[in-house]
């Protein structure tokens, strides 16, 4: 299977919106997700298998400070290397936008994710107690030097 990535465009914004339905208890809105994309200094970068939306990473840039609020793969395609790339994309098109840094927070039983995070190479600077609902769960912080 050959898994092809691009920049968020307006057709890819249903198909995020519905995975981040089906991922987390606190979804992006289509709407949402297209302020956030015409805004231009936001990184948007969705993996696709075909024409299908299989997997997306978003970074959001403010000076020289990147915030990684979203990363999803869909499960059949997990475990295959598409988050580390989209991630790696994601760093790329950060730094092309002055971006020195990128931090995140994390649900502290999200045990795949942090063991992504932290084989890319980011750190555990902190936590955030009760920062989730749905289910209420601290959040680890993490930050990367690019």
């Amino acid at each position: 299977m050959e898994v092809s990535y691009f920049e968020l465009t307006y057709d890819d914004i249903a198909k995020v919106s519905q995975m981040e339905k089906a991922y987390f208890g606190q979804p992006w809105s289509e709407a949402s997700i297209a302020h956030y994309m015409e805004t231009g200094n936001n990184v948007f970068v969705v993996a696709k298998a075909g024409k299908e939306v299989i997997g997306y990473a978003a970074v959001m840039c403010v000076l020289d400070e990147g915030n990684l609020v979203s990363i999803a793969v869909e499960e059949d395609y997990r475990e295959m290397g598409i988050a580390s790339e989209l991630l790696d994309i994601a760093y790329d098109m950060s730094q092309e936008r002055g971006v020195a840094s990128i931090n995140l927070e994390v649900r502290e039983s999200n045990e795949a994710a942090i063991r992504l995070y932290e084989k890319e190479g980011f750190e555990k600077i902190g936590l955030r107690k009760n920062f989730y609902s749905n289910p209420k769960e601290d959040a680890v912080l993490y930050l990367k030097q690019l």
